[in-house]
């Protein structure tokens, strides 16, 4: 049975950086780290390559220089950020990244010209603990296929608008307490609702006494794009929340949904919460909270 060879790193880059990259492979050699590397094996050798044409080796890290954000780039940037130890890219001089491609707990290396010997010890110090943790080489051929087979996250539509969002979402509330207060009436509770452009007053009321109080207000503390939710009666203008609503796309369902993060409007356990909702589960939920509450009222 032939043995599989085994390599610190293995090396991809474009063809502008051969110069670069030889002097940085044979800088790892003289430290005595074990490199695949040959000339031709360049960013589009490694992408357009199926699984089984890759080479029969293992790898502690696969290492792509990246001096432009391309596709096969963006490829690799994905994987590290979808938690793959193996690749671990080279930025090349003041090439930026976008922020959604980094991983916001990685340190990426990163290459000088002329300055081999500063990435070698770097290299050197990041194999050293990554075998004191007890990580496992990989088939480089299986480390580069999963990643390039990353689908990337579908990007949000130009056109979403989280102002327009709230728009919506404040008359879809008040539309629906609105409609819903009338239930109230056989439990012998009266419900108001006072709609303004930028807050829903809704009261529940029993012989004259509130029994239960919310605001829906236009932004907050989360941010003026927000949903604010106030349970009590507060004095008008005091800055106060109990939970906001942010509106955010989902990839995908493709609608908007409504990132709540609740201190304490749909529970009073006070322990904070986020979660997401379509606007009609949003609803239901806080009309269930009120619920509850009178249920409580009568006990």
């Amino acid at each position: 049975m032939t043995e599989v060879a085994t390599y610190d790193i293995a090396v991809s880059f474009a063809e502008e950086q051969l110069a670069l990259v030889g002097d940085v492979v044979e800088a790892c050699r003289q430290r005595g780290l074990t490199v695949l590397h040959r000339p031709d094996q360049t960013h589009e050798w490694w992408a357009h390559k199926e699984g089984g044409d890759l080479p029969d080796a293992r790898v502690r890290f696969f290492l792509p220089f990246v001096s432009t954000v391309d596709e096969f780039a963006e490829a690799m940037l994905r994987a590290v950020k979808a938690g793959n130890e193996h690749v671990l890219p080279v930025l090349v001089d003041d090439v930026v990244v976008p922020a959604e491609l980094i991983h916001p707990h990685v340190h990426y290396l990163r290459a000088v010209e002329h300055r081999p010997d500063q990435l070698t010890d770097q290299l050197v110090s990041r194999i050293e603990a990554a075998e004191a943790a007890g990580w496992d080489v990989a088939p480089v051929a299986e480390v580069v296929s999963r990643a390039v087979a990353l689908t990337p996250a579908t990007a949000v539509p130009v056109t979403f608008s989280r102002y327009a969002e709230q728009d919506s979402v404040l008359r879809y509330l008040g539309d629906q307490f609105v409609a819903a207060m009338p239930r109230l009436d056989r439990r012998r509770f009266t419900g108001t609702v006072h709609r303004g452009d930028a807050r829903i007053a809704v009261r529940v009321e029993r012989a004259g006494d509130t029994v239960y109080a919310l605001d829906i207000q236009r932004g907050g503390i989360g941010g003026d794009e927000t949903v604010n939710f106030v349970v009590g009666r507060h004095a008008p203008g005091s800055a106060c929340s109990n939970g906001w609503a942010r509106p955010v796309y989902d990839p995908d369902s493709g609608t908007a949904l409504l990132e709540l993060h609740d201190l304490s409007v749909l529970s009073s356990s006070g322990t904070a919460d986020t979660r997401t909702y379509r606007r009609e589960e949003l609803f239901a939920a806080l009309w269930h909270r009120i619920n509850t509450v009178l249920a409580s009222t009568v006990s």
